[in-house]
């Protein structure tokens, strides 16, 4: 049986004695709860942070108001801020961020497009998704395609 995504990952973080944290916009803290949802959670997880606000993305991230201004709240240049913010605040191994639009607008091409930024170790990554599907839908996706994503990073910097 495929448990999913989730556990893989928490059986590689707990066997390389890596901690993991979160900064969520869009999956409103989708990717942490599925982690927590598998036992040993609490070895690897010690803080993260659902960031749905500017304000909150400004008052914790360290997020630049300028940037928001600048390229919008859902940017890669918004997702490279939160993760650098992240790692400033919880020094995690692995921090993750994600800023998009979860969706609810079938007629908007944003729908479901999300902004990632993944570090681990010295290693960043920011890249974007576009998934498909209803609001929870499009959610479910982005944590799926973003977990998979952290998977081969953590894989890549332990070879």
């Amino acid at each position: 049986m495929n448990k999913g995504i989730e556990f893989e990952l928490m059986d590689l973080l707990i066997k390389n004695n890596m901690i993991i944290s979160c900064a969520e916009s869009c999956t409103g803290g989708l990717i942490i709860s599925s982690l927590i949802n598998v036992s040993g959670a609490s070895q690897v997880i010690k803080e993260s942070y659902v960031t749905y606000s500017n304000e909150s993305k400004v008052k914790i991230l360290n997020v630049n108001l300028e940037t928001i201004e600048k390229y919008h709240v859902e940017s890669i240049e918004v997702a490279k801020e939160m993760v650098l913010g992240l790692f400033n605040i919880t020094n995690a191994d692995v921090c993750l961020s994600v800023t998009g639009f979860a969706g609810g607008n079938d007629s908007l091409k944003t729908d479901g497009l999300c902004y990632y930024g993944i570090k681990v170790y010295d290693t960043l990554v920011l890249e974007q998704a576009q998934v498909t599907g209803d609001r929870n839908t499009a959610r479910y996706n982005q944590k799926e395609h973003i977990l998979k994503r952290v998977m081969e990073i953590i894989k890549d910097s332990l070879n």
